[in-house]
């Protein structure tokens, strides 16, 4: 699959090359931004690993500008020397997929890559909408409404939404949701986590619909569907207990 590199260090690329060497992840190099911003108005890859720190602009910033360019359906990989939670949070909601701390080994770079290629692409026969009630998520278009209003989520908070409504009354743990939207070599606090259930509740307005996204006992989440009451029982005469008559 074609894929792009965006690193500036001639030794950080040269281990990367030879680490994903014979691998069918397959990356054209660019030591500058402008650079790969011109080729992806001629070309589209289908994953893309970006340094943090370059000469020309943050990589952050290239970060941003290439999902409003190519979307949000290819993985993004950011590449950095620094890892702290700010930075971390800071990259995935901007859009990454994961986050990758150099110096890295070949071979858990190389695994670590094709790992993220297996979770974020799906296969071509998943399903690319999903429907609950009057909410609806689509992948492809990273869109979603409620009663056919368009609701705005950021990346991140899209992914825990589509995690959820394709899992309704179903348990989920915090480290499966983290694994699926964050990815699971990244350390994400308790927090932040909460904050992206707080904000899907909110957004998408669960509660008006039936659905209550709650948290099961500090392990992870359900959205329930809750189900309407059941009539009240009416009591008439006939249904009221008879006395026996014991008499002789």
């Amino acid at each position: 699959m074609r894929s792009f590199l965006l690193e500036d260090d001639a030794a950080d690329v040269s281990n990367f090359m030879s680490s994903m060497s014979g691998s069918h992840v397959q990356f054209r190099h660019f030591s500058q931004a402008a650079d790969m911003f011109h080729a992806l108005t001629v070309d589209r890859p289908q994953m893309m690993v970006l340094d943090w720190t370059l000469p020309d602009v943050c990589g952050l910033q290239v970060l941003k500008r290439a999902r409003e360019i190519v979307g949000n359906e290819i993985p993004v990989v950011m590449l950095t020397n620094v890892s702290n939670d700010h930075n971390v949070v800071e990259a995935l909601d901007a859009g990454a997929d994961d986050y990758l701390v150099k110096p890295l080994t070949g071979p858990v770079l190389r695994a670590r890559i094709e790992a993220m290629v297996r979770r974020t692409l799906p296969a071509a026969s998943a399903p690319k909408t999903v429907t609950l009630g009057d909410l609806t998520l689509d992948y492809g278009r990273q869109l979603a409404t409620a009663k056919g209003q368009a609701v705005v989520l950021t990346p991140k908070e899209f992914d825990v939404a589509w995690v959820v409504l394709n899992n309704p009354n179903r348990f989920i743990s915090k480290a499966e949701l983290i694994a699926s939207v964050w990815g699971r070599s990244v350390e994400v606090a308790a927090h932040t986590v909460a904050q992206h259930i707080h904000a899907v509740r909110k957004k998408l307005r669960l509660s008006d619909f039936d659905l209550r996204l709650v948290a099961v006992y500090g392990t992870g989440y359900r959205l329930e569907q809750n189900e309407p009451a059941p009539a009240a029982v009416q009591e008439t005469r006939d249904m009221a207990p008879r006395c026996l008559d014991y008499s002789v």
